[in-house]
């Protein structure tokens, strides 16, 4: 009886076993991520600087699948003065074409009646006396006042279409021997600031957008240019500024989702971070928008 007990029962588990294990499961599909819909629809990530956001990332990647540039080395492709509001700290600042198909900034005639520990950044955005902090900037470089001021400061992390970088600041910054003593409450602000004019070509002048299906791998939502949620998926291109990254979304299938290329999605997002699985960080907003970029 017992022998009899013990081989009913062991065929009952080779039965679920060779059934493909539904009791676990099964091959139904995953039910889709959710998504808080109240979140902004603004293009955002982690740490902001002056503007500038970076959804964070321990095995994320910026590193583009975007062309590489083809300006001719030397060339200068954007420049400004940034100067402050009094007009007595000042540095002109040009963006040349490098060698490694990248960019540099080359400063020059900086002066200043105040002098102080400085430095200067690329930002996405950055207005006169707000607060940015100094370091996280594109092309940080620092210098104390009995130093000159560098001539120039590498743009690698900008990536081979820099143009998304808008302004340049000088930022007063305190010494690490300062240690735990009080900031004066200018230190970390944008003491001068200078919008870059930029002339690289855009290298998708035809870009076109296609708004496609939710699927696996980009269940995320769709914004429209005043933050509304997109429900419809007729194809219209011209409504579509934001998309806010679900769980599970991966950088091939998002790009697909509106009918562009891996190489346009990053240029659209040159901040975005994409994990070694191609995944992207929920919760992301990305823009969609070359005007907004």
């Amino acid at each position: 009886m017992g022998r009899t007990t013990g081989a009913i029962a062991l065929l009952g588990v080779t039965t679920l076993l060779l059934s493909g294990c539904s009791v676990f499961g099964g091959d139904d599909a995953l039910p889709r991520p959710t998504l808080d819909r109240t979140a902004s629809a603004a293009p955002t990530g982690g740490t902001q600087d002056g503007g500038r956001t970076e959804a964070s990332s321990d095995s994320g990647d910026t590193a583009g699948t975007v062309s590489k540039s083809s300006i001719p080395v030397g060339t200068v492709v954007a420049r400004t003065d940034a100067v402050s509001k009094s007009g007595d700290t000042r540095v002109h600042v040009e963006v040349v074409a490098d060698q490694g198909g990248t960019f540099e900034g080359r400063l020059s005639g900086y002066r200043t009646t105040n002098p102080q520990r400085m430095t200067v950044e690329f930002l996405r955005n950055a207005t006169l006396g707000e607060y940015v902090g100094g370091g996280s900037g594109i092309g940080s470089t620092t210098w104390d006042p009995s130093e000159a001021a560098p001539t120039s400061v590498p743009l690698d992390e900008a990536g081979t279409h820099p143009d998304w970088l808008h302004d340049v600041v000088l930022i007063p910054t305190s010494s690490p021997d300062d240690g735990n003593a009080d900031a004066p409450s200018w230190i970390g602000t944008a003491l001068a600031v200078g919008e870059l004019d930029w002339t690289l070509p855009n290298p998708y002048p035809d870009f076109r957008l296609t708004l496609g299906a939710a699927r696996p791998g980009a269940y995320g939502y769709v914004f429209d240019h005043s933050g509304e949620l997109i429900t419809a998926t007729d194809g219209t291109d011209a409504r579509a500024r934001s998309y806010q990254v679900a769980h599970g979304d991966d950088q091939t299938t998002v790009a697909k989702r509106f009918g562009i290329s891996i190489a346009q999605l990053r240029w659209l997002n040159p901040t975005m971070r994409v994990r070694n699985d191609g995944w992207i960080d929920e919760g992301t907003t990305l823009n969609l928008d070359p005007s907004t970029r």
